[in-house]
């Protein structure tokens, strides 16, 4: 369910680092920058890339899951590899001491520690300067990211790691072929321009508060087919920002219908967007509780294990003055994550009992509203 929009990462940014990623095009054949790191964690400092080496660099985060689910992978490949000049560097941006928490967490039911289970170079770098030479100047925004590094020091391919390992192969061996592999993706990057350009100039209309100007560059990330997370935002700023109920209403129920049989996720956003966010505030008489309730229950339907549907839902039922489904809904809520618990990392258990005692507190609120 959660899920990163690319344009709430975009609105995070300046205007003027929007415009950065937008034009920054670091690509295949660019010299590889080289890496100003503050801290290596695990296996000894890359300060340059040696020639007749091939380098795998990965962008990665603690909090990010496929990027955890990947470090086996990783590891992998540095032990076939080794013999073979190729050294794998996995690179976070966040602070020290989280990153060193997350490595002496023990892991599976054998109890070893993720630094013993993870067998490759590992840094991280809290000033974000590699982070910005590498995926922000490729106008990269998703994690995991790797960059491919060749024997000349240049940069050879670009993309998630589970997509690489052929790609490996060729560069280790010499047969890889990159101009031809430019050419024939060249229609996917020439895209993936298209959209970054698009969320420039999504996030320029916002800060400048022209809403209709934000909308129709939505509407060109949808006519792409690459819109989908940003649907809500649309739909948002319609309801929230120019308060136009009538227009709102009819975009939501085309979206709703479009969802309905498969996509809980962006029923899920309908529903939380119709009663409005922090970001986005619906006044209480302009909710249109029976719509929220209506996708809320559907997306519901379609994913009944998870929690943040469920905590909508008591919600949604609570302004409905329905305090005894609110408190049926909450409860559901807190089952399903109490069932997270013995999954988590050490390093994990401090944030997830807070969050869990706040589920708590909110069904004792909504126990004393009945």
């Amino acid at each position: 369910m959660c899920r990163l929009i690319p344009l709430l990462l975009m609105l995070a940014m300046s205007s003027l680092a929007a415009a950065q990623a937008a034009q920054n095009d670091l690509r295949p054949g660019d010299v590889a920058p080289a890496l100003d790191i503050a801290h290596w964690m695990k296996g000894d400092a890359t300060t340059r890339f040696e020639p007749g080496h091939v380098y795998v660099l990965e962008f990665w985060a603690t909090w990010c899951g496929p990027c955890v689910g990947n470090m086996e992978h990783l590891s992998k490949v540095q032990e076939r590899y080794s013999k073979n000049g190729v050294t794998v560097i996995g690179v976070s941006d966040e602070p020290l001491p989280k990153t060193v928490s997350f490595l002496c967490s023990p892991v599976g039911d054998d109890g070893r520690l993720q630094n013993d289970r993870t067998r490759y170079t590992l840094a991280t770098d809290p000033d974000r300067s590699v982070y910005q030479d590498y995926m922000t100047a490729s106008g990269r925004l998703s994690l995991p990211t790797v960059f491919l590094i060749g024997r000349k020091g240049q940069i050879e391919w670009i993309g998630h790691p589970r997509d690489m390992d052929d790609v490996l192969e060729a560069v280790v061996d010499g047969s890889w072929q990159r101009d031809e592999f430019m050419e024939r993706n060249k229609p996917a990057h020439d895209a993936d321009r298209a959209e970054r350009e698009a969320n420039a100039r999504f996030v320029r209309a916002h800060d400048a508060e022209d809403w209709e100007a934000a909308i129709a560059a939505i509407d060109e990330l949808i006519a792409m087919d690459r819109g989908e997370l940003s649907i809500p935002i649309k739909y948002a700023i319609l309801l929230s920002t120019m308060k136009l109920d009538e227009r709102a209403a009819a975009y939501a129920r085309k979206v709703r219908d479009m969802a309905w049989d498969d996509n809980p996720w962006l029923l899920y956003q309908l529903a939380w967007t119709t009663i409005g966010t922090r970001r986005h505030p619906v006044a209480p008489e302009r909710r249109d509780l029976e719509f929220a309730l209506e996708t809320i229950t559907r997306a519901a339907q379609l994913d009944p294990h998870d929690r943040q549907i469920f905590e909508l839902t008591a919600t949604i039922r609570a302004q409905r003055g329905e305090p005894a489904l609110a408190i049926e809904a909450q409860r559901r809520a807190i089952i399903i994550f109490e069932a997270v618990r013995p999954k988590l990392r050490t390093h994990e258990v401090e944030g997830y009992e807070s969050e869990l005692q706040q589920m708590r507190d909110r069904l004792k609120l909504l126990g004393a509203g009945e």
